[in-house]
């Protein structure tokens, strides 16, 4: 079974420098339709509390489209820790055999760890076509609206 693990500050929407903006992030039809097209389960993983992620994924319109936010609130350690990525394995092997992870962040030390778990790892950055550099990168796309359309148009 394939499970992608979303980032989400700067990995699906772009985080503002000032906070205060934070709260006029708008609803994102295009984001709603390409996850709803997503056949595979989602979630999210980040290092961000439960309520900014529950409420930033409901002002894109997106938070229908997660099975569970892995947050600082319900997971003992954070990002790149690698028994936070194992903990998730595990959380997620009690109802699926299997597992596939592809996991979508803009943090390069994330991804290294993401390739130590031998994750399928997706670098959301404007300098993604350096990808190369870094071989624990397997693709990279400028915004998470390319890289999830690549995945579904490709059925991967």
């Amino acid at each position: 079974m394939k499970h992608f693990l979303f980032d989400m500050d700067d990995t699906l929407y772009k985080h503002p420098k000032d906070k205060r903006k934070m709260y006029h992030i708008n609803k994102s039809e295009k984001l709603i339709q390409l996850l709803n097209n997503c056949k595979y389960n989602k979630y999210i993983y980040t290092n961000a509390t439960y309520s900014h992620a529950n409420l930033i994924l409901n002002k894109l319109g997106i938070d229908d489209s997660f099975k569970k936010i892995y947050s600082r609130d319900n997971i003992p350690e954070m990002k790149p820790s690698n028994k936070s990525a194992l903990d998730i394995e595990k959380d997620i092997s009690k109802k699926y055999n299997n597992n596939e992870f592809y996991f979508f962040d803009d943090l390069l030390e994330n991804l290294k760890m993401g390739k130590n778990r031998n994750w399928i790892t997706i670098w959301i950055h404007p300098l993604y076509q350096y990808k190369d550099n870094y071989e624990y990168i397997d693709y990279s796309f400028p915004d998470i609206y390319s890289a999830v359309q690549y995945f579904n148009t490709n059925n991967i």
